[in-house]
């Protein structure tokens, strides 16, 4: 895909004005259904990992205009839904009556950490939000210490292996799998390209798993979903590999 080039790191405040730029249009793509991934590959990918969890309070982990904290709603008796984007934020709460079980949060999750403390949440989900956070580490230990023990924390993300061959950068000179790389690209979804320029942050698998195993997690499942050949016919082209990885983690005793 053209226009895809590595950049320096960016701060929370630098990718949240990103987010600003494209939230109307990131709802209206979700809102008409054309992004394709997100209605048949993103939300039954992680209602499937979080199955089992107890739903009772969930943290609902870069919560952008709030359209899957409203699918996330029809199973969880509360939700905090933590988003840095005011532009984002906005449309969210728009969604929601005031008197909803919908908490709102405008933070990065690591500031927004600070001040959930007493809420206890249950459960966690991340979807598509852990290639946008700059600094992994600090991103894990603040949700160790905020989940129960035992809690269930499940993401969803760009495949890291097999993205950069779907957007065809993995034979970039600059680009090296084993290294974290921040990449600006066009915004671009299926069936649309957008001239918004959002930052990804290429990570291996071992990055993830070995940060999430020091902080206290223990891996419970691992899925690379792709849909059935019927989906797949919606899409401009077939699928030939995984675009994104599932993850769900739980939180073990510290």
């Amino acid at each position: 895909m053209r226009g895809i080039k590595p950049c320096t790191r960016k701060t929370h405040e630098e990718l949240a004005f990103e987010w600003d730029r494209l939230a109307a249009e990131r709802h209206r793509q979700i809102l008409s259904g054309e992004d394709l991934s997100f209605e048949h590959v993103l939300i039954p990918t992680i209602f499937q990992l979080i199955e089992d969890a107890d739903t009772a309070c969930v943290l609902d982990i870069g919560s952008g205009t709030g359209d899957f904290t409203a699918r996330l709603a029809q199973v969880a008796a509360r939700i905090i839904a933590v988003e840095p984007s005011g532009s984002s934020m906005k449309i969210a709460r728009e969604i929601f009556p005031a008197n909803s079980e919908v908490r709102f949060v405008e933070a990065s999750f690591e500031k927004a950490a600070g001040t959930l403390r007493e809420e206890q949440p249950t459960a966690a989900v991340a979807v598509m939000t852990l290639m946008s956070t700059p600094n992994l580490n600090t991103f894990a230990t603040a949700l160790a210490k905020l989940l129960q023990t035992g809690g269930t924390f499940a993401t969803l993300l760009c495949h890291p292996w097999f993205w950069p061959r779907y957007w065809e950068y993995d034979s970039e000179s600059w680009f090296n799998y084993t290294k974290e790389i921040f990449i600006e690209a066009p915004f671009s979804i299926s069936k649309r390209r957008t001239e918004i320029i959002t930052t990804h942050i290429h990570r291996p698998l071992e990055q993830y798993l070995r940060i999430f195993d020091e902080a206290g997690f223990r891996l419970g499942a691992l899925v690379e979903p792709v849909p059935s050949p019927e989906i797949q016919a919606l899409y401009p082209q077939p699928w030939r590999f995984p675009r994104f990885l599932g993850l769900r983690w739980v939180k073990d005793v510290c």
